[in-house]
């Protein structure tokens, strides 16, 4: 099995659908209990050797202050219980022998830098302290910001700054930031500047400016999104930005006020990147099918931006119909737009009619409901590509309440191929709708089997919340089960639900799934409720 590339920073869960009307089955499943020391620490590694056939799962509690208990339970490829090895060890010689324990003491801080507009938009820096206490329920560090002396920095020309977007770096301290130079007041002064000359500036922990990457255009323009676009080897759960890009999707201004200083293109947009040092590695314009585009995301796939989410097919500009205190959540839109950027060009554009949505639903065979996307209230979750260079677009539809709070709904995924053209949408009638599944979004995942004719949807159907808390720290665990079906990727169909688990086991929020006899099966890793129980399950994948 080939695990996709998860590209957001989200809790993922896992459930799979069946590419024929018959759900899959668990072919091996079995239980252990481990001890109520290790059930009050955390599990920190997972190390499979299935040459040796071993599992080995260590367990990470503190044992005094100065050092660590680890726990590490043994057991074959078939999950039968070997044996349990115990080891105390100081905390610096700890992170040497195991090498993903990540301990740095205790507490430790780090000076950085914070960005803000006033009320004027003009930039503020300001100084942060951020102190780091290490929290043995969860195996990570609790984060605490303390906000300290501010600085208003000016360009060479005296011009201050409009703050527009940021990127700030907690391990480093630096910060990237994109701003506008905003003009002096004075007889010839341009009141646009600040919408087109703009430059990416990286600031460090001392507030020095240690790069200044400036670009600009003809026209006034405003932002459509600014998002950090995750690298290859970035890790999700590390804040340490240094392995993404801070992407920004300009369109012009027009209308009202602009007069003659607007594009006359209402779709002449651009997409501009930074490296974390600050240097402009992408600028490339290119005329987008529609001229208001409410983008969900934008991604990095193997190398390629890809940008996504519902369009207007709306002859005004961006900023007439994304009005100041629009809800965009609340407008109705008539097109789905999807883009690739490769080797800075744009390699296609493609704004798919909801009407086509519509025609290309496909639900599982046994379902009775026929949840859809109808251009409005989409929560984007996940994105997953395939070998055949297949796009899948992971989500939910949601309503608002009347405090405009989301209440989460059925799943849906969208298949493009590889030129962006839509091949289907999925919509799936979720079985869980209690109060944690509608405050909460299913977490997703995709795994495409090793022959690249198949893949399986992974959604972690909620059942619940269940808190746990000692001397004063608290941990939370979300009771999720893996719902399973199996997509065809080349026929774009999808299969009867199979559940796991639900009632009894809850897959365990960190390693969901084990890396194990992949080319035959998906094997689940959970507990009961109180974490003592482990649960291993085993799902063929040849049919």
């Amino acid at each position: 099995m080939k695990l996709l590339k998860r590209i957001t920073s989200t809790l993922i869960a896992v459930t799979l659908f069946f590419s024929s009307g018959k759900a899959q089955t668990l072919s091996l499943e079995k239980t252990y209990e481990i001890t109520g020391k290790a059930n009050r620490g955390y599990l920190g590694n997972i190390n499979i050797d299935e040459a040796s056939n071993l599992i080995e799962l260590t367990y990470v509690t503190k044992a005094n202050d100065t050092k660590a208990k680890f726990e590490t339970y043994q057991f074959d490829t078939k999950f039968n219980f070997i044996k349990v090895t115990a080891d105390e060890i100081e905390f610096e010689k700890a992170s040497v022998k195991y090498t993903w324990f990540k301990f740095k003491g205790e507490n430790y801080t780090v000076e950085a830098v914070s960005v803000e507009g006033n009320l004027m938009g003009t930039l503020v820096l300001k100084r942060k302290q951020i102190t780091y206490k290490w929290n043995w329920w969860w195996g990570g560090y609790d984060k605490y910001v303390k906000l300290l002396e501010k600085l208003k920095p000016k360009s060479d020309e005296g011009n201050k700054y409009y703050v527009y977007s940021k990127a700030e770096n907690d391990v480093t301290g630096d910060v990237v930031v994109l701003v506008g130079e905003k003009a002096k007041i004075q007889k010839g002064s341009d009141p646009f500047l600040y919408m087109k000359k703009f430059h990416f500036l990286r600031i460090t922990k001392d507030l020095d400016i240690v790069q200044d990457s400036p670009f600009e255009f003809e026209n006034p323009q405003v932002i459509v999104k600014s998002q950090l676009i995750a690298g290859e080897g970035a890790d999700d759960e590390d804040e340490d930005a240094s392995a993404s890009n801070l992407g920004i999707l300009f369109a012009p201004a027009g209308g009202a006020g602009f007069s003659k200083a607007a594009d006359a293109d209402a779709k002449h947009y651009t997409f501009v990147s930074c490296n974390p040092t600050g240097v402009i590695d992408t600028k490339v314009s290119f005329t987008s099918g529609m001229s208001v585009w409410g983008v969900n995301a934008m991604v990095n796939i193997q190398g390629s931006v890809v940008i996504f989410g519902p369009s207007k097919g709306d002859e005004k500009y961006f900023n007439q119909v994304m009005t100041a205190g629009i809800d965009p959540e609340s407008l109705k839109w008539d097109h789905f737009q999807i883009m690739k950027i490769s080797g800075g060009k744009v390699a296609w554009t493609n704004a798919i009619s909801i009407d086509e949505f519509e025609n290309k639903l496909q639900t599982p065979p046994s379902q009775k409901k026929s949840p859809a996307y109808k251009g409005k209230k989409f929560a984007f979750a996940n994105v997953a590509y395939t070998t055949s260079g297949d796009i899948f677009i992971m989500g939910q539809n949601f309503s608002l309440n009347q405090d405009k709070v989301r209440k989460y709904e059925d799943p849906l995924m969208f298949q493009f191929d590889n030129g962006g053209r839509l091949k289907a949408q999925f919509g799936v009638h979720r079985d869980e709708n209690n109060k944690f599944a509608e405050m909460s979004p299913c977490p997703m995942q995709l795994i495409e089997t090793n022959d690249g004719k198949n893949a399986y949807w992974l959604i972690g159907e909620i059942k619940g919340l269940r808190t746990e808390t000692e001397l004063g720290a608290s941990k939370y665990k979300v009771l999720m089960y893996p719902a399973v079906a199996k997509i065809n990727i080349g026929g774009a169909t999808i299969g009867d639900f199979a559940q796991f688990g639900q009632d009894t086991y809850y897959l365990n929020n960190r390693f969901m799934f084990l890396p194990i006899d992949e080319k035959n099966s998906i094997v689940f890793f959970g507990e009961t409720k109180n974490g003592r129980t482990l649960w291993f399950g085993k799902m063929p994948t040849s049919n």
